[in-house]
């Protein structure tokens, strides 16, 4: 077991959790994102009610709260390939649009951010305070 700060409870400890866990403390303490801002395995039926998937790790946007999160990350312990987590995360877009997409394949981490057409692979995630603030 180990214990989720975002969640304030133990949870199991899985490899799918322990890159999820290294994602939410790297964005705490890398990326200076406010512990309360974070939710991990978010149930997306809390935006569309008929929705059954949770999402990995969201990250309220201050100013335009969870539809249009400043970031959502979606983690796998290494077995699954980049594209099935790009098509999984497809569908979430549907329902939210996120500023930044990390997706965590084990210790491999893929950068997206929004462009005006949809979203361009990035070399980072900004800094959460300052790109906030140019928000």
């Amino acid at each position: 077991m180990l214990y989720d700060k975002t969640r304030e409870k133990q949870v199991k400890q899985t490899p799918e959790e322990l890159v999820r866990q290294a994602l939410v403390n790297w964005l705490i303490e890398k990326l200076n994102v406010p512990e309360h801002l974070i939710k991990t395995e978010f149930a997306l039926s809390q935006l569309a009610p008929n929705e059954k998937s949770r999402l990995d790790i969201i990250v309220a946007n201050p100013n335009k709260g969870l539809e249009e999160p400043w970031l959502l990350a979606e983690c796998k312990a290494g077995k699954t390939n980049l594209q099935s987590l790009e098509a999984q995360t497809n569908k979430y877009l549907r329902i939210v649009r996120p500023s930044h997409i990390i997706l965590a394949i084990g210790e491999e981490w893929h950068f997206l951010s929004k462009k005006k057409n949809g979203y361009e692979i990035a070399s980072e995630i900004p800094n959460f305070l300052s790109s906030c603030n140019a928000i």
